[in-house]
């Protein structure tokens, strides 16, 4: 027997047939095609290629074997992790390894194999269930005011992998966001809305840098404005829904994957500087509030659709904090303003003319809350 150091199966590990042996099925003409490499030196295969590499019961033990190894794995020792039969011969289990060798799997210098990238991206994935599981359970209570009618009335549902919250009273949707079934995985409700808020905390801070949070690929956000109708609770808001006013979010959008998200204007500015320092200044702490429900001491005003201005609001012991924010979302101006300044008709933010929309006090505000969605 050999040691687990081996780069390839010698005699006594495969039954006296040597694994890359001419008759053996495992020729070097069943190995997986070479990728496809651009200028640039970044090499690519097609999906339906990279998928059938792994459409296999031995080779997904074999990834998820090496990604939980704490060291890369001779061949011998992989093959006694990973086979049914430790004392059989190994050649079918070396045509295996040689399907996955390059994209999921590659061998060091000294013949041990490792997984690649996209091997230990694989792996996780199936450990989390991406592609196994799907997460539903009956809706609970969640703490805390709806930001629009005021009602201690808002619940959370977990469907298909995604977490909702939503206000039962108003049937005002506030919230519904992807989240993988390993977050959902041994934790009750409360403990689930923790960890989506932080999970969805910092996919938004990577949105805001221009990174998507999916692939690392560009990403942007640009705000639109969603009329009621397009909105996931626009069937149970009953009527008059059609006359109210359309409602700005920030839409983020990666240029390389499919990554598509959309939350209120005020969730992607809750960790702007501004905001953060005046909210400190009041006692209240944004990192305490979740994404879904930022507080009533937030508000947001359409001041023009075309080009895109949006008046966001923080509300605070006798002042407020307004920000002009522009498509990006940009903060192009702030200002605090308090009681006696609005009594004398200030000139911030609010006030400015803009094309296309309302001019300042003439928007109407309106609770921060758009239905975010992905």
């Amino acid at each position: 027997m050999n040691d687990g150091h081996d780069a390839s199966p010698g005699p006594e590990a495969d039954g006296g047939v040597a694994a890359n042996d001419a008759d053996d099925p495992a020729s070097d003409a069943d190995a997986a095609s070479p990728d496809e490499v651009d200028d640039a030196g970044a090499s690519a295969v097609a999906p339906d290629d990279a998928f059938a590499a792994l459409a296999d019961e031995t080779r997904l033990r074999t990834v998820r074997t090496l990604a939980s190894a704490d060291r890369p794995l001779g061949f011998t020792e992989l093959f006694e992790r990973v086979a049914d039969d430790p004392d059989g011969p190994s050649a079918g289990f070396a045509y295996h390894l040689r399907q996955l060798t390059d994209r999921y799997v590659r061998t060091d210098d000294d013949g041990r194999y490792r997984p690649t990238f996209a091997g230990r991206q694989a792996a996780r994935a199936l450990d989390a269930g991406v592609y196994t599981e799907r997460v539903d359970r009956d809706p609970e209570p969640v703490a805390g005011d709806c930001p629009v009618c005021g009602a201690s009335a808002l619940e959370a549902r977990i469907a298909d992998n995604h977490v909702a919250v939503a206000c039962t009273d108003c049937a005002t949707e506030l919230l519904a966001l992807p989240f993988p079934p390993g977050g959902v995985r041994d934790r009750d409700t409360d403990e689930v809305l923790p960890a989506f808020d932080a999970y969805h905390r910092a996919r938004l801070r990577q949105l805001a840098d221009g990174v998507c949070p999916d692939c690392a690929g560009r990403a942007e956000g640009k705000i639109a404005f969603v009329e009621p109708a397009e909105l996931p609770d626009a069937a149970e808001a009953g009527d008059g829904t059609e006359d109210a006013p359309a409602r700005p979010v920030v839409a983020g959008a990666c240029a390389d994957c499919d990554f598509r998200v959309r939350v209120p204007v005020s969730v992607a500015l809750a960790e702007h500087p501004a905001v953060v320092a005046f909210c400190d200044d009041h006692g209240i702490d944004v990192r305490e509030r979740p994404i879904w429900n930022l507080g009533s001491e937030w508000a947001e005003g359409v001041l023009s659709t075309d080009p895109p201005a949006v008046r966001v609001s923080v509300a605070g012991d006798g002042e407020t904090l307004r920000l002009l924010v522009g498509d990006g979302p940009t903060v192009v101006e702030t200002e605090r303003v308090t009681a006696a300044d609005d009594d004398r008709g200030g000139t911030g933010p609010t006030e400015r003319s803009t094309e296309g929309g309302p001019e300042g006090d003439d928007a109407d505000d309106q609770a921060a809350t758009a239905a975010g969605s992905s």
